[in-house]
Formats: C-alpha cells, sequence, structure tokens
C-alpha cells in the first residue's frame, strides 16, 4: 500500500486541470484507440506468425507513439533481423512459462524492458503496464522515493533507483497501486459523467495510467 496519497491527489489534480470537461478528457486520449486499432494483430497468434516484414514494421512503430522512438525502432531493426523480432513478440505473447521468464527471453540487442512493456502494453491495455525510463521517473516523482539518474531518454536501463531493478511484475504492482488512485480520484470529480468516464478509463486502463505518470515525469525535468 501507498501510505501518502496527498501528494497523488494533488498531482492528479494538476494533471485533471488540463482539461475543461470530461468529454474534453475523452476527446483528448482518442489518439490511443487509433494505435490500439494499429497494433491489433498482436492479437492473434496467426496474424503474428504470418505478418510480413513491412506490415511487422508499421506494427511496432506506433508503439513510439506513446515515447521516444525513431532512433530506437531504428536501433533494433539494425540489430534484429525481421523473423527474430517476430520470434521474441511471439515468445513474450504467447510462450509457455511465467511472464517474468518470457520477458527475459524477449530480450535481444536494442530490444529492452521499453520495447517489450509496450508490447504487452498494446496487446492488452487492461493488463498490462509500461515500464520505461519515462514512467520509472513518473513513479520516483510521484512518491518522492528513490532518486532519478540523470542520462539519455533512450536508456530504458537507467532512469530512477530502486525502479530501475524491480521485476517487471513488482513494478506492475506499483503501477497498478498508483493507478487505482488515480481513477478513483479521477471519478470522484466526474459528477453525472462518472460512469461514462469511468467506462472510457477502464477498457484503456494502462494506457491511461501511464499517461498520467508521463505528465508526472514532464513535471520533474
Amino acid at each position: 500500500m501507498i501510505g501518502d496519497t496527498e501528494r497523488i491527489y494533488r498531482m492528479i489534480d494538476e494533471y485533471a486541470e488540463r482539461y475543461t470537461s470530461v468529454q474534453d478528457f475523452i476527446n483528448c486520449h482518442l489518439w490511443l484507440d487509433r494505435l490500439t486499432e494499429k497494433t491489433s494483430d498482436l492479437r492473434s497468434s496467426e496474424k503474428l506468425l504470418e505478418m510480413s516484414k513491412q506490415r511487422l514494421i508499421s506494427l511496432i512503430s506506433n508503439f513510439y507513439a506513446v515515447g521516444p522512438g525513431a532512433y530506437r525502432l531504428y536501433s533494433i531493426l539494425k540489430q534484429n533481423s525481421f523473423e527474430e523480432i517476430k520470434d521474441t513478440i511471439f515468445v513474450l505473447l504467447y510462450g509457455e512459462g511465467e511472464l517474468e521468464d518470457r520477458i527475459i527471453m524477449a530480450r535481444r540487442p536494442g530490444i529492452g524492458i521499453s520495447f517489450i512493456s509496450q508490447t504487452l502494453c498494446f496487446y492488452d491495455p487492461k493488463q498490462f503496464s509500461i515500464k520505461d525510463r519515462i514512467s520509472k521517473i513518473g513513479i520516483c516523482e510521484i512518491l518522492r522515493y528513490g532518486k532519478i539518474i540523470p542520462g539519455d531518454l533512450l536508456d530504458d536501463e537507467k532512469g530512477a533507483v530502486p525502479y530501475d531493478d524491480m521485476p517487471y511484475t513488482e513494478f506492475h504492482k506499483l503501477v497498478t497501486e498508483v493507478g487505482k488512485h488515480f481513477i478513483l480520484k479521477m471519478l470522484r470529480t466526474a459528477g453525472s459523467e462518472k460512469e461514462h468516464l469511468g467506462k472510457f478509463i477502464n477498457s484503456r486502463k494502462y494506457l491511461m495510467i501511464d499517461q498520467f505518470l508521463r505528465f508526472c515525469y514532464y513535471k520533474s525535468i
């Protein structure tokens, strides 16, 4: 449990102040739906296995709309073959074993926790969060626990301690806990549109929480 919620609620208020109404909030996040539509083939093992190189590149390019990306995508494509990237995604999403084991097996040159967790999140945004430099610093800024590590935005292995060394599943639990406060606070301020907002947020859960963490990151720089 997160003990001090006062700071979290204050930052949620600052985030919410940017929107004039519930509908304005929804309209400003509809672009996330376009990304999930463009990555929908992740949710079919058959389509993934049959995917062409051009389609795969087009699909994974959408990951970087929520983070720094053109150079990282170039680096991944330069260091890995088309089949290696496709096999990585398949093992991660459809392989056997525990999630942490599949994450380890999915790692390749240039393919770190950012690519892996974004793949998971776009596969199922109601179940998986994103862990990258931005979200780690966002958590650190919210909780005021730990230390932000200066460095390259493209270096997802570093960002903030102790979050860098947390297994994905442990970091995900922390994001979930912060996310509960975020969702509940947003719903409390929605008034008569609480149900409408709740349905919108819940169907895109961790993408919405990630947007809040990114807001918190930009507050820290």
